[in-house]
């Protein structure tokens, strides 16, 4: 092979593995799946990779799974413990519980928390996993040393008029596919890729919705003001800066309120901006894990 040759060759090579680096490949990384008991006997499925001595602990949103952090194990795994779990009635996670609500899958973190024996932690919760990471921080003082949340958690003060609530559940109940559809459509950018738009709906619609319905009763009537003060730990959020019908303004000020809150935020993306723009997410990610970082 001649010198130009190798040049080339060498730089197709450097400019795949940046590429991957920038679209987030799927994980590359060593995982291993394990399943753990939730305190009522359920089983929660997760997947765990990487090493260091601090664990982020990955929770994805209403029905969700843990492939919506595809684009985060790897860019992780060589400086935390990486743990990605299907929360309850999700996925491959046990579906059998008769009684849906956040506080349910709070608890269901922290077993997860010590059955890995984890000891320094950081939740990143997606939507859903915003107060989900609230709750299960309040059970474990000490252990959870931040909760960062991810365009969720935008507005302690902000309540759903009770009417809309109640219109948006009723449709749920009569057609939930159809609403799922049309709900869907209101949390994505416009710029978002057409085929990513498919496959989170796709997994969203696969989700069971007896469990999807009966979590969202019991979110609807969470107290936002309540999670942050109780949660007793820092709050960083990386939020969407909007462009989709859905979206929630992100209020600093009103947050500061309740919490030690910042948030960042990134341009045109809907409400998944770890799966529509990933190498700026994890960008951002690491930087707000920067004030987290164990001292040496």
């Amino acid at each position: 092979m001649n010198v130009r040759l190798t040049r080339m060759v060498s730089l197709i090579v450097c400019l795949g593995l940046v590429t991957s680096v920038i679209l987030g490949r799927e994980s590359d990384a060593k995982l291993t799946k394990k399943t753990v008991r939730a305190d009522d006997g359920l089983s929660i499925a997760c997947e765990v990779a990487g090493q260091g001595d601090t664990a982020l602990i990955f929770l994805h949103g209403w029905c969700g799974d843990r492939a919506y952090w595809k684009h985060q194990v790897d860019p992780f795994a060589a400086d935390y413990r990486i743990v990605t779990l299907d929360q309850a009635g999700h996925g491959e996670s046990g579906k059998d519980r008769k009684v849906w609500t956040a506080s349910a899958l709070a608890d269901d973190v922290a077993a997860v928390v010590k059955a890995l024996g984890l000891k320094r932690v950081i939740l990143v919760g997606h939507s859903m996993g915003g107060p989900i990471a609230l709750l299960a921080a309040k059970r474990m003082p000490g252990t959870v040393v931040a909760v960062i949340g991810v365009d969720t958690l935008q507005n302690a003060e902000f309540k759903m008029p009770e009417e809309v609530s109640k219109k948006f559940l009723e449709s749920f109940e009569k057609d939930f596919k159809e609403t799922m559809r049309s709900g869907f459509a209101g949390l994505l950018h416009e710029k978002t890729d057409p085929e990513l738009k498919n496959w989170i709906l796709t997994r969203a619609e696969a989700q069971d919705q007896q469990m999807a319905l009966g979590l969202m009763r019991d979110l609807i009537g969470l107290d936002s003001k309540k999670l942050l003060k109780e949660a007793q730990t820092p709050v960083r959020c990386i939020n969407s800066a909007g462009g989709f019908a859905f979206f929630t303004p992100t209020a600093i000020a009103i947050n500061k309120k309740y919490a030690d809150y910042n948030a960042v935020t990134i341009e045109e993306v809907g409400h998944y901006p770890m799966l529509e723009k990933p190498a700026e997410f994890n960008q951002k990610l690491r930087d707000v894990l920067k004030e987290f970082a164990t001292k040496k």
